[in-house]
């Protein structure tokens, strides 16, 4: 019963982390995007970690899942940036 409440709790916090992994929840929370992007990561790497170490095979899933959401999110927003034409400087 204990670990069906800490899996339930760890989906639970992860999904809030990455609700505020953006413009809005740096300016909540009053620290960088990138500062809550590296909070997010290192919640999902400690979270997968222990959901293995625990055999909690649903949460390792939803880890799994919202990392390589990461991923892909890094990968597109890697790419927009090296198309997009340089900036004016004023």
């Amino acid at each position: 019963m204990l670990l069906k409440v800490l899996t339930l709790g760890g989906i639970a916090l992860l999904l809030v982390l990455r609700l505020l992994r953006g413009r809005f929840g740096a300016t909540l929370l009053g620290v960088s995007v990138r500062a809550l992007n590296i909070v997010y990561l290192l919640a999902l790497v400690v979270t997968g970690i222990v959901a293995g170490l625990l055999e909690q095979w649903v949460l390792l899933g939803v880890v799994a899942v919202l990392l390589a959401i990461s991923g892909i999110e890094e990968i597109r927003r890697r790419r927009s940036q090296q198309t997009a034409p340089p900036r004016a400087v004023r």
